[in-house]
């Protein structure tokens, strides 16, 4: 990884590739030198939505993540999954890191996750909940 622009590149040709994705919104999207954000809304082809927020550094072609929320929900707005590291949950284990299961109050620990990593999470059981 070069710069922010390139992590960028990276991010969306995920997306694109992502069989379970039918639209995306970019919200908002800015790379500056080695710094960046964005904000993306996906629509998943099972009619439940995704919204990717990442605010992250490169150093010496590192990643490095700095905030991030990756929250999806069902079609009728009831959350699913929320991972994020905002610093509301200071009882959990993996303070700030930590995952809302199912509903806001259903905190549990984990560890830091990226943008790529939940694609590839929903992707899968996305793909198992066809499979049965």
């Amino acid at each position: 990884m070069k710069d922010a622009a390139d992590y960028l590149a990276h991010v969306k040709a995920l997306i694109t590739l992502n069989s379970q994705v039918v639209s995306t919104i970019v919200l908002r999207e800015e790379a500056q030198g080695d710094m960046g954000l964005y904000r993306y809304r996906l629509m998943l082809r099972d009619g439940s939505l995704l919204e990717l927020f990442e605010r992250f550094s490169i150093r010496d072609g590192r990643f490095l993540p700095g905030k991030y929320s990756f929250h999806w929900q069902d079609g009728s707005g009831q959350l699913l999954k929320r991972w994020d590291n905002a610093p509301h949950q200071p009882g959990v284990s993996t303070y700030l890191h930590h995952i809302h299961d199912g509903a806001d109050t259903n905190v549990l620990p984990h560890e830091p996750i990226s943008a790529e990593h939940v694609l590839a999470c929903i992707s899968q059981l996305l793909d198992n909940e066809v499979e049965t």
